[in-house]
């Protein structure tokens, strides 16, 4: 069955475990490009074009270093190669963890959902998307839907792991396939693709887990909580810290990784997972990045996400109501565009929680071959340990890997690693902090160059409007008479007692 994530709507991946290499992956490897050299921002109508850096995992288990922003060398160990994935031993202190930690409580968790493109066409039934959809989810392009094609589509909205046998139960008690072949045309998709399925399908699998059904291993896509804290308009120096440190490990201009999304972060309790998925889509002309689509074309100004509004004074960052699903609030059809992905383990994890990567490295892929497994790779709840690679949590390290790689011929984003399917195993005792810090990069060059001008604009503009607050605020002080200043009795000698702790990034 192939599970199916509005996100990565043209990202089916199959798999093969045979070893000689197919055309397929030749075409993959030859279309990959690895860069490394370190690229000076340009500004958008700069002769230069900005490229993109990619490290070259050279072989699994391959060491390089690269100096965070105090000058410590971090050292990247090499997972796998096909996505590359490395591994950061102590990227954070346990000082930084903690502190993420206590920032996410503090703004509140909500219930982590996955980002849908689709339900949108449920309500509105626009058949031009409608059929957009129906081609995403027509894998092998034959023009008809079979049960594992359809239950890609059907995952969101039953918010979990559906079998093709499931699927089937579905279609024939609320009569969706008119002829009973067992797959659907168009007209037919078109016909079930209402908000009413919505409502079946979720109808559906409720009586389902209510009867006690063994046969029915239901398992929800994502279970965790989540917040989101916002490294460039909040003002907080250990998130600042941790923005530069990024800046650093991915040697990508700092426009990118400031305009880029907030940071993520995810409570796992025990039993907590999330089932193997892709964090970008594949390239779509037509269909827009969503970090980009929000430029105002008629003003130039960049539109920020709710999560990403710089604060009025210095007031607290606003909490982000619907976190994933705000990155769709004007409902238009669009696309994640996420170039890489920097991963933060924040606590020790007693029993399970790490991350998988079922497919990395794998040689070859088939639809033939998938469709013959014996078992549902993006089940992580129960094959997690069959995945290639997989990472255990630790406190305060962090991993990276590219969801894309890159056109050889521009040195900007190409095609998505297929390869980069990966998930969180259940935690099976005690619990599991992580932060997400994605890298959004438009595959539509002049857009992401727009966008990022715009916004650090905002940048500057917030900063200055800041500054100038400040220095009121200073020259207000100045103007109090001292006794009112010290009015709680605290002398100003005392002021000078008061020691600064840095921390030593050496000692780690």
């Amino acid at each position: 069955m192939f599970p199916f994530s509005a996100a990565v709507a043209l990202c089916i991946l199959i798999i093969s475990t045979d070893s000689s290499a197919d055309d397929v992956l030749k075409g993959e490897q030859e279309s990959a490009s690895y860069k490394q050299e370190n690229i000076t921002p340009n500004k958008t109508h700069s002769l230069q074009r900005t490229r993109l850096f990619q490290y070259d995992p050279v072989q699994k288990g391959h060491v390089q270093y690269v100096e965070d922003e105090s000058g410590r060398k971090m050292k990247l160990v090499t997972l796998a190669t096909n996505p590359p994935v490395f591994e950061v031993p102590h990227f954070l202190t346990d000082e930084e963890c903690d502190h993420v930690i206590k920032l996410a409580q503090e703004n509140g968790l909500e219930t982590s959902g996955v980002v849908s493109e689709l339900l949108p066409s449920l309500s509105d039934g626009n058949e031009e998307e409608i059929r957009q959809i129906f081609t995403h989810l027509d894998f092998n392009e034959d023009k008809f839907l079979s049960p594992s094609e359809f239950a890609d589509g059907l995952l969101d909205i039953a918010e979990g792991l559906l079998s093709d046998d499931d699927v089937k139960l579905v279609l024939a008690e609320f009569k969706l396939d008119i002829n009973n072949d067992e797959q659907l045309d168009f007209e037919e998709f078109k016909d079930t693709w209402t908000v009413d399925v919505e409502n079946f399908v979720r109808k559906w699998v409720e009586q389902r887990q209510a009867s006690n059904d063994t046969s029915f291993r239901f398992s929800k896509t994502r279970v965790s909580d989540q917040t989101w804290l916002d490294q460039t308009w909040y003002d907080d120096e250990i998130l600042k810290r941790l923005h530069e440190r990024v800046i650093k490990l991915t040697q990508l201009p700092k426009e990118i990784v400031y305009s880029s999304e907030s940071l993520q972060v995810v409570h796992y309790k025990p039993g907590g997972h999330y089932h193997a998925h892709y964090d970008s889509a594949d390239l779509e002309e037509g269909l827009e990045c969503s970090h980009t689509q929000y430029t105002d074309e008629e003003e130039g100004n960049v539109v920020l996400e709710d999560g990403d509004k710089p604060p009025d004074g210095l007031e607290e960052e606003e909490k982000c109501e619907g976190c994933e699903e705000d990155v769709h609030h004007d409902e238009s059809p669009s696309r994640l565009c996420r170039y890489a992905t920097v991963l933060f383990y924040l606590n020790d994890v007693e029993e399970g929680g790490e991350t998988a990567f079922p497919v990395a490295d794998n040689l070859t892929y088939s639809e033939e071959t998938l469709a013959n497994m014996t078992y549902d790779l993006y089940d992580l709840s129960y094959h997690c340990y069959d995945s290639n690679v997989i990472v255990g949590p630790e406190k305060g390290k962090a991993i990276i890997w590219y969801n894309h790689m890159l056109n050889e011929t521009t040195s900007w984003m190409g095609d998505v690693f297929n390869r980069s399917l990966h998930g969180g195993c259940d935690v099976l005792k005690g619990e599991k902090w992580i932060a997400n810090n994605w890298i959004n990069v438009d595959d539509v060059y002049e857009r992401q160059m727009e966008y990022q001008e715009e916004f650090m604009k905002e940048m500057e503009n917030s900063k200055t409007l800041t500054d100038e607050e400040q220095k009121a605020e200073n020259e207000f002080s100045e103007r109090i008479p001292k006794e009112d200043v010290n009015r709680d009795g605290l002398e100003s000698e005392n002021l000078d007692t008061i020691e600064t702790k840095t921390i030593d990034r050496d000692e780690l």
